[in-house]
């Protein structure tokens, strides 16, 4: 029998006694921590491979939105809100499910029924890396996104730096943010987007990636912020 290994993010306790209880009721699920502080939490994450995790939505400092699109590994999340409002924006994350408090087992049940087949089925399914094609003239090019050190937006075109090489892609900056942003890209700039994952260096002027010196707008600089807070020692 598989072993899944669980997580709690609420600030709440009483709402965490619920979600422990329910887990107790399946062998093959280990809770291997609870949270109440989310910061905590989204470090432990980015360090320690957990399969699935239970997150309350609105939470101070970061929020399990937040959380869900800033970590950093193959997790899988339920969101878990005292409110409905949030719940297209957590699908759009690719979330397992979205429980309202309070939530009864009846309705976890189901949650985690969803969880396993959803894992049976990615097992059963080989992983590519994320890619897309550009294209230069009559040749279309893969470009793989992890290659992907910056993003310069030129008007209607936009320059995708890749190491020492780049490409030209009639698009806005604006269309290839919106495709990218799953794979944690974020703008820090109005003229710039970067993948956050490969920053080495910070200030508030600039971030570095590889030998890349990228400029941060003043309007962007809370969000590196709240993202290397959340991943420093």
């Amino acid at each position: 029998m598989s072993t899944y290994t669980t997580v709690i993010i609420d600030d709440e306790p009483l709402a965490i006694d619920v979600l422990v209880h329910y887990i107790a009721r399946f062998p093959e699920f280990e809770l291997v921590k609870t949270f109440t502080n989310a910061i905590e939490a989204f470090s432990y994450l980015n360090e320690q491979q957990v399969d699935l995790v239970f997150t309350d939505i609105a939470m101070p400092k970061i929020s399990g939105t937040e959380l869900v699109r800033l970590h950093q590994n193959t997790t899988q999340f339920v969101m878990v809100s005292s409110y409905t409002d949030y719940a297209i924006e957590s699908f759009e994350l690719n979330v397992v499910d979205y429980l309202l408090k309070p939530v009864s087992f009846e309705r976890f049940t189901a949650t985690i029924n969803r969880f396993k087949a959803s894992t049976k089925q990615s097992k059963a399914t080989t992983t590519v890396p994320p890619s897309f094609f550009i294209k230069e003239g009559d040749e279309f090019i893969k470009v793989f996104v992890d290659d992907i050190d910056y993003i310069e937006g030129m008007k209607d075109y936009a320059k995708i730096v890749c190491g020492k090489n780049y490409y030209l892609a009639l698009k806005t900056l604006k269309a290839i943010e919106e495709k990218l942003h799953p794979f944690d890209f974020v703008r820090i700039h109005k003229s710039f987007i970067i993948p956050l994952k490969k920053i080495s260096q910070y200030n508030p002027k600039c971030v570095l990636i590889n030998t890349h010196e990228i400029p941060v707008g003043s309007n962007y600089r809370s969000l590196i912020k709240k993202y290397l807070e959340a991943n420093k020692l």
